[in-house]
């Protein structure tokens, strides 16, 4: 099973950037060392949905560019009745 690494910015909590955990190639080795990313956690490459994650756009993205960025934006709502 592959999985994802994924990197959150330290500039902005809402931008992340997501590789493929052993890809050695120099964009993935980038993210790795770029001083404005922070590592966050694994994610199993697996099908599963997540919140705020799209793993087949992850997989094409990472193929064509060697890394997804991508923004997540959490936003507490109320319920009022």
């Amino acid at each position: 099973m592959t999985f994802f690494e994924i990197y959150r910015s330290v500039n902005n909590r809402h931008h992340y950037v997501a590789v493929h955990s052993g890809d050695d190639r120099p964009n993935a080795e980038g993210v790795r060392s770029s001083e404005n990313l922070v590592y966050m956690m694994t994610v199993p490459d697996d099908e599963q949905p997540r919140i705020a994650f799209d793993a087949e756009m992850a997989r094409e993205r990472i193929e064509r560019d060697g890394f997804y960025a991508f923004s997540v934006t959490i936003e507490v709502r109320e319920h009022v009745a």
